[in-house]
């Protein structure tokens, strides 16, 4: 495949990403947003309409199509790790009213693949929270869950890869504090996500071997500080999210 190929795909991929920021957007204003000649932005239009990633709207805009939903959906039903633990993600939420949520590792990001709401978050809403969210593996629980499954030199790889830049005034910034925690959760057994990644959220998280100890995901379970005070965040939280690992992980070899 030539360079010019390559580059086209790369900004075919762009215009999808960009035009699910906009919500929907004709061919001048993407033309205009990507700085391209309209002739150009046309190709562009027709062969991802053409393909079926985009689709025309009644009032001539463009949004991008449904069948990302199947892509998406086949992606999941792809991960063995899925399958097994959407069932105990439910129950965890559940039982505890709160968010949890199962995350796994993609290319050193964390990839959130589940999240389920229980009884006392039911009517709260937290911005990107969604499957297929990616998120650096320092700012949550279940990131740093999974990210203590590294060795430090692979954490510091990760972190010169994407940064450590802060998402909330918590957020850790810098790699040896980040070091001493991860130190901290290998020790405990589980990670804590102290308004790390949003403010109003703490969690308590977990990751997921195999029986050959190769990482598969994390899982953690979220609520509001209120409730998530130091006591029971502390001393309930962790036990539970523990137990539902323990049963995805038999599950998963047995």
């Amino acid at each position: 495949m030539s360079p010019q190929l390559l580059k086209s795909l790369r900004r075919a991929n762009h215009i999808i990403e960009r035009l699910v920021e906009m919500e929907a957007a004709s061919v001048s204003e993407l033309a205009e947003e990507f700085d391209m000649p309209l002739s150009t932005m046309y190709e562009y239009v027709n062969t991802l309409e053409n393909i079926n990633y985009i689709t025309k709207r009644s009032d001539g805009r463009y949004r991008v199509s449904s069948s990302f939903l199947e892509i998406g959906n086949q992606v999941l039903r792809n991960h063995n790790v899925y399958d097994v633990a959407e069932p105990e993600i439910r129950r965890l939420a559940e039982q505890t009213g709160e968010f949890a949520g199962l995350m796994i590792e993609e290319d050193r990001a964390g990839v959130l693949v589940s999240m389920k709401k229980g009884e006392k978050v039911k009517r709260l809403q937290v911005n990107r929270t969604y499957p297929g969210v990616k998120s650096r593996l320092n700012t949550t629980a279940y990131g740093k869950a999974i990210l203590a499954q590294f060795s430090d030199e692979e954490i510091r790889e990760v972190t010169d890869r994407y940064g450590l830049h802060p998402r909330t005034e918590n957020t850790i910034t810098e790699v040896d504090p980040l070091l001493e925690e991860i130190d901290r959760i290998r020790e405990q057994g589980y990670a804590l996500d102290d308004e790390e990644c949003f403010n109003g959220m703490r969690g308590v998280g977990v990751s997921i071997t195999s029986k050959g100890d190769d990482l598969l995901a994390g899982i953690a379970v979220y609520g509001p500080p209120n409730r998530f005070r130091d006591g029971p965040f502390l001393e309930e939280y962790p036990e539970t999210v523990q137990e539902y690992a323990d049963v995805i992980q038999g599950n998963l070899e047995y």
